[in-house]
C-alpha cells in the first residue's frame, strides 16, 4: 500500500485551518487549498476533478481521503491531461494501484486544443460546490505554492455553477479516453521526462527539503 502523506505530515491540525472560500496558498498554512479539499471529500456523495496534470506528490496527499470516500460509496471521476507529459505515469499508477477501477480515471482526448482547467466539484445531499482556480494536483499546488482558488456553491450562484458542471460533463463524456491498463502502459512507454519537470520538482519539494537546500547555500565564514 502507498505511504500516505496527510495533515499530520504538514504539521498542522485540520481544526486549525478555518473554513474559507478564498485560498491563496503561500506561507500561511490556513490558506492551503488542501485542507478545504479534504473537508469536502470527507462529506461528498460524488467527487468530480478536472485538472491539466497530476503529480505523484499531490496524489499522495489526497489518497487517504479519496479511499475513505470510495469505501462509503461515493462516486469519483478524474479527468486530466497528457499534454507535454507533465502528468506523471507514477501518479496514474498510484491511483490505479490504490483505488483501482472504483475511480473513473480519464485523459482529455481532443488533439489540437489546449487543456488547462483546474477545478474540483463536490456533490452533497442538497447542493453542490465547485473550486475554481490555478491548482493542479501536486504537493506545491495544494499547499505552499502561490495558487489562487475560489469556491462557490450551486445555492449561491446556480446559473454559473451549472455552466461549469455542464461543461465538465461534456468534456468527460464526449472528449475523453478511459485510462485503462493498456492506455496507461502506452502512455508510460511514450513518456519522456519533460524539461520543465526539474523546476516542477523543485517547487514541489517539501518544506524540509527546502530547508536543506537553503542551508547548502548559506554563506560560510572565512
Amino acid at each position: 500500500m502507498a505511504e500516505y502523506n496527510s495533515a499530520e505530515e504538514l504539521n498542522i491540525e485540520l481544526e486549525e485551518a478555518p473554513s474559507t472560500d478564498a485560498m491563496t496558498g503561500d506561507r500561511d498554512k490556513r490558506m492551503y487549498l488542501y485542507y478545504q479539499l479534504i473537508r469536502s471529500i470527507s462529506q461528498a456523495k460524488q467527487i468530480d476533478i478536472i485538472v491539466s496534470f497530476l503529480m505523484e506528490s499531490g496524489v499522495k496527499l489526497l489518497l487517504k481521503e479519496l479511499n475513505q470516500a470510495l469505501n462509503r460509496g461515493a462516486k469519483v471521476r478524474i479527468l486530466t491531461g497528457n499534454y507535454l507529459g507533465i502528468t506523471q505515469p507514477s501518479a496514474l499508477y498510484l491511483i490505479k494501484r490504490e483505488l483501482g477501477d472504483r475511480v473513473d480515471l480519464r485523459f482529455y482526448n481532443e488533439k489540437g486544443r489546449s487543456f488547462h482547467p483546474k477545478s474540483y466539484i463536490f456533490h452533497y445531499e442538497n447542493h453542490s460546490e465547485i473550486y475554481i482556480g490555478s491548482s493542479n494536483i501536486s504537493r506545491s499546488a495544494l499547499t505552499s505554492g502561490i495558487e489562487w482558488n475560489y469556491r462557490f456553491s450551486s445555492k449561491k450562484d446556480p446559473e454559473n455553477y451549472e455552466k461549469f458542471y455542464r461543461t465538465f460533463e461534456d468534456l468527460f463524456e464526449h472528449h475523453s479516453i478511459v485510462i485503462d491498463d493498456a492506455e496507461l502502459k502506452a502512455y508510460s512507454k511514450s513518456w519522456h521526462r519533460p524539461a520543465a519537470m526539474k523546476d516542477l520538482d523543485r517547487y514541489d519539494a517539501s518544506e524540509e527539503d527546502d530547508a536543506k537546500v537553503q542551508k547548502l547555500f548559506e554563506p560560510r565564514g572565512a
